[in-house]
């Protein structure tokens, strides 16, 4: 391992030391000069790299496309011990495809591509001015000739400079300053040092340039001046490409002609001829093979190495070949003079040129360079190794080292080889009718297209692409390009057109992703999934077109081909977010297919917000008791801004508050601000409703059945939606008759069945007859329910036996109500039919009957929770009942279900209130009361708590919340009327005696009357007294 290494150590230090610390005997101006030359050298090269790399992508992006899906789910469920209850809402998730964009102009690359032609641009004129007379008048020339081909006139300088001399006055104003300039500098000041010249060139381009800038009445002058400078840097580039395409070939004769060390005394032999030969074969066989691919003489695709990699090697081994040339041939210029800046001059705007091939992904431009590099070195590596056979032959032999007089030939000369190179270059190129120039042509006119379309100058940028196809009607940049246009102008059948035509020869991704929009757009679903199954064949690891594909399959029944291409997608994209939020969807939309709640907890939380807003949606359909909590987007806390939800944030934000059941004030004001967002008007409902959730289950009650009654009112399309909802709330809140009230606004049949169910839990059975025919028509157990209720059948299971034993009136003789009782094998249910007989005794102040009740409760069942707490209310309201209070009190530390929370707190806060504890008693009522704030007995007990201390008026608000939802209570009417009496609101309690009325029996109202007649005889006879 460590000779390999020392043998790797000495090849590389015979190969670098001569090429790069040449300049260690240069002046330190000199060098730093070239320094920040060899710089700039390198970043070129490094953002040709990056920009070819990059392809299609420097000017087309994937963009994400959010589309909102709604599912039917439960939002909340509850029981009363019988039955259990759904309140049927919805979820959003959020499906994403990946979108290519049309194309776009890049903006930037073309600034920092004039940058450097600029400072190229400074090299090469800083280097000319060292040669002499006839070399420097010549290259003077030829730039002049150049310059003039970059077309200054097209920056629309404003008043006379862009209008004098036909307006090639920029042209003039260049020639003139740049050359009074380098001719000063070439005759007068001769002795003024290079770096001196560049820094006056650099200056004086850079800081003309930015004039230019800001005077031009062109909007992006840069794009202007590489567009239609194009021709002119093409020429460039190919005589500098062409110059530097024997360097492989040179350093070849340096690695077989170096003498080599051994490891005993340091010497040997160099490789020689014949290895020489062997190697330059395979160099030039890897470029005869690219040329007959690229020509379609041969139909495979042969392992290649790239022309652009070739280049790159040439372009760095160029540095030290140029060297060689200059010192061996004793030229008219040497390196340091001014070699090393003229090669980097001309390298910069070479590779810049390049670049903006590769950063405007104008692919027949691309294939043009390629070509001419292919052609170049093809036929100037195969002379080159003649001249090299012919002039080193014998040297070779002697194992002498050539490379040390490599361009001192002794028979073919070194020009005479380039001409045939030249000629044979030629050639090559005429094989194919010179089709690399109709490429170059079609680059050339699609970059002043890209101009035009920045500008917005559509009409022209069509035509120029058009004409680009004229040279190239396959190139993928034109049609893409058109394509572009024409979506843009809506005109879809065009587009598709040129996306299909894009697709002929250098097909892309992005093209396949633009046919298929197109597509959709119309609505044609297989025909995309077809062309997204082309693509994915042409391009097998693409994630984008994999995700895209599962998108659609996920549209369709096809749920493992979805499940594949977006599980596969996942691995094969940058923006492995986008499938996986797919598969959360995929997931949400088919539950049946995997474990949630194993999927739920095994999916990391992330901050994409399409991504979160999907795992909260699969909360939803995961069991309750296993399910993690969902986590609180971050945002909430962040200062409102008036910018609206995009589909991500609002899905997000909507399934969090739907499902949150912990108080956040913060959340509730987030979504009022949102929804009063005219820049949410699309999610204004769903944002109420939204709120209308988050107040229910963490906030105030009241404003969650105002805001879902706001919901239904005058809404034909969903109204029935929020009515349901309202009325299960209801129904779980206690408020029975008032659902039941709602629910008789909806139609259907579910609706009916909880209106059925509701009138009967608030003694109306008969009026709930029809209704419970009507929902029994299709539904066996809902008829079977009927039937019993009605006397219709004896009931069978322990659910009939159970319904008849609390809500049929007629079975109300302790004798039949025992043995139907007793019939009953299910413990859970025998306890909650006997817990909410002792409760319902204890209303009657039937004490004994409720304690014989209380007895029936199977003692040492195992009962589930909801029938446990049960139970544990009943033994409460019986130790309250019996005075024993100090028992309630120790007795109620034992916990219970949620929905006995409130009553619990409730008979504690009796106890304490017979014990003369106002404060706990009142701290007890306040929490009950936020719980369950409509209940009409918690209502009447705490407000009586509060009339009894002195505080009318606060128990007359509790009591006014609450009627509304109560508006049959008649504990509620009562006390509301002697609370109307108390406060002197005598028409109020008036109003309230004659609903009192209608609500109770004619015996309850006659007992009420004579002490409301008392309680107002003696607050006028006090009055009376006052006076």
């Amino acid at each position: 391992m460590g000779s390999l290494t020392g043998k790797v150590f000495e090849t590389c230090r015979f190969v670098f030391d001569p090429m790069l610390f040449f300049w260690k005997n240069w002046n330190t101006a000199h060098r730093i000069a070239y320094w920040a030359g060899l710089l700039l050298f390198v970043t070129a090269i490094t953002g040709m790299i990056w920009a070819w790399v990059k392809g299609l992508q420097n000017v087309v992006r994937w963009d994400v496309l959010s589309e909102l899906t709604e599912l039917p789910t439960s939002i909340g469920t509850f029981t009363d011990g019988l039955f259990d209850y759904s309140v049927a809402g919805k979820a959003y998730v959020v499906t994403e495809q990946f979108v290519a964009s049309a194309m776009q102009v890049n903006v930037v690359a073309a600034k920092l591509v004039t940058l450097g032609i600029c400072v190229g641009l400074a090299f090469i004129l800083s280097a000319v001015t060292r040669l002499q007379r006839w070399p420097y008048l010549i290259a003077m020339g030829v730039l002049i000739v150049l310059v003039a081909t970059f077309r200054l006139e097209v920056l629309q300088l404003p008043g006379f400079l862009g209008t004098a001399f036909g307006g090639r006055l920029p042209f003039v104003l260049v020639v003139l300053a740049l050359g009074l300039v380098s001719y000063y500098f070439h005759a007068f000041k001769s002795y003024v040092s290079l770096p001196v010249r560049l820094a006056v060139f650099a200056g004086m381009i850079v800081l003309g340039w930015l004039a230019v800038d800001r005077l031009a009445g062109q909007p992006l002058p840069a794009s202007a001046f590489v567009g239609y400078a194009l021709p002119g840097l093409l020429v460039i580039s190919l005589g500098f490409i062409f110059w530097i395409s024997t360097e492989s070939i040179a350093a070849l004769v340096y690695l077989t002609s170096v003498t080599r060390n051994n490891r005993n005394d340091r010497s040997g032999r160099p490789l020689g001829m014949n290895n020489f030969l062997l190697i330059s074969l395979l160099y030039l066989v890897n470029l005869l093979l690219i040329w007959l691919s690229n020509t379609k003489v041969i139909a495979w695709n042969p392992v290649v190495i790239s022309p652009f990699v070739l280049f790159v090697v040439s372009l760095v081994l160029g540095i030290w070949g140029f060297r060689q040339q200059l010192r061996q041939n004793e030229a008219f210029l040497s390196f340091r003079d001014g070699g090393a800046f003229l090669y980097l001059g001309l390298a910069l705007i070479t590779v810049m040129t390049i670049t903006y091939a590769f950063a405007s992904a104008n692919d027949p431009l691309v294939e043009a360079l390629e070509d001419m590099i292919v052609y170049t070195h093809l036929a100037a590596g195969l002379l080159f190794v003649v001249y090299v056979f012919f002039n080193f032959l014998p040297i070779y032999r002697q194992g002498l080292p050539v490379y040390k007089v490599l361009y001192k030939p002794t028979q073919l000369s070194l020009q005479q080889t380039r001409l045939i190179a030249a000629v044979l270059t030629v050639l090559i190129g005429a094989y194919q009718s010179f089709f690399t120039f109709k490429q170059a042509t079609a680059g050339y006119f699609n970059t002043v297209g890209d101009f035009h379309a920045a500008t917005g100058e559509l009409r022209v940028a069509e035509q120029y692409y058009t004409l680009a196809l004229g040279s190239e009607f396959q190139n993928h940049k034109s049609n893409y390009a058109l394509a572009s246009l024409a979506l843009t102008q809506g005109d879809k059948v065009t587009a598709a057109y040129y996306f299909n035509q894009a697709l002929l020869k250098q097909p892309s991704p992005q093209a396949y992703a633009g046919l298929t929009s197109v597509l959709l757009g119309d609505n044609l679903l297989f025909e995309a999934i077809k062309m997204l199954q082309r693509g994915i064949r042409a391009f097998p690891k693409n994630g984008e077109l994999q995700n895209n594909l599962g998108y659609l399959y996920a549209r369709t029944s096809v749920a493992d081909s979805a499940y594949y291409y977006l599980a596969a997608s996942t691995g094969n994209t940058a923006r492995e977010e986008v499938p996986q939020t797919n598969l959360l969807a995929f997931w949400a939309r088919n539950p049946r297919l995997v474990s949630l709640d194993s999927l739920a907890n095994a999916s990391k939380p992330g901050t994409y917000e399409s991504y979160e807003a999907n795992r909260a949606a699969l909360a939803f359909f995961r069991n309750t008791a296993d399910s993690v909590a969902v986590s609180r987007p971050a945002w909430l806390n962040e200062p409102h801004t008036e910018e609206g939800l995009n589909v991500s944030r609002f899905a997000r934000l909507y399934n969090y508050a739907v499902q949150n059941r912990r108080a956040d004030t913060t959340l509730i004001t987030v979504l009022r601000r949102t929804g009063e967002n005219p820049a949410n008007q699309d999610f204004t409902d769903d944002l109420l409703f939204a709120q209308s959730a988050a107040q229910y289950y963490t906030g105030n009650k009241r404003i969650a059945f105002e805001i879902t009654e706001q919901l239904a009112r005058d809404n034909q399309q969903n109204g029935a939606f929020y009515n349901f909802i309202s009325g299960l709330w209801m129904m779980e809140q206690g408020l029975n008759r008032k659902a039941a009230d709602i629910l008789a606004q909806n139609a259907d049949t579910l609706s009916m069945y909880y209106q059925a169910l509701a009138l009967t839990k608030s003694g109306d059975p008969l009026i709930a007859r029809s209704l419970w025919e009507i929902a029994g028509q299709n539904d066996p157990g809902v008829r079977s329910l009927a039937e019993v209720l009605y006397g219709q059948k004896q009931p069978s299971s322990d659910l009939e036996k159970a319904f008849v034993l609390l809500y049929d009136p007629l079975i109300d003789q302790a004798g039949p109500q025992r043995a139907l009782y007793s019939s009953m094998r299910d413990d859970n249910l025998k306890t909650i039919v006997a817990s909410t007989l002792v409760t319902r005794y204890l209303g009657l102040k039937q004490v004994p009957v409720a304690q014989s009740w209380y007895e029936q409760i199977p003692q040492e069942a195992k009962l589930n929770a909801y029938a446990g707490s049960a139970m544990t209310i009943a033994y409460l309201r019986l130790r309250n009942a019996k005075g024993q209070y100090d028992q309630t009190i120790t007795d109620a530390r034992q916990s219970v279900v949620a929905a006995f929370q409130a009553e619990k707190e409730l008979v504690v806060a009796q106890a304490y209130q017979a014990k003369k504890q106002p404060a706990e008693a009142r701290r007890l009522f306040e929490d009950a009361l936020w719980r369950a704030p409509f209940n009409a007995e918690l209502v009447a007990a705490a407000a009586g708590f509060e009339r009894d201390n002195g505080q009318s008026e606060k128990a007359y608000n509790r009591v006014l919340e609450a009627l509304p939802l109560n508006e049959r209570n008649p504990a509620l009417l009562k006390l509301y009327a002697l609370l109307c009496l108390d406060l002197g609101l005598a028409d109020y309690a008036e109003e309230s005696l004659a609903r009192l009325r209608a609500a109770t029996s004619p015996a309850d109202y006659q007992a009420f009357l004579v002490s409301y007649q008392a309680k107002r005889a003696l607050i006028e006879k006090q009055r009376e007294a006052f006076q």
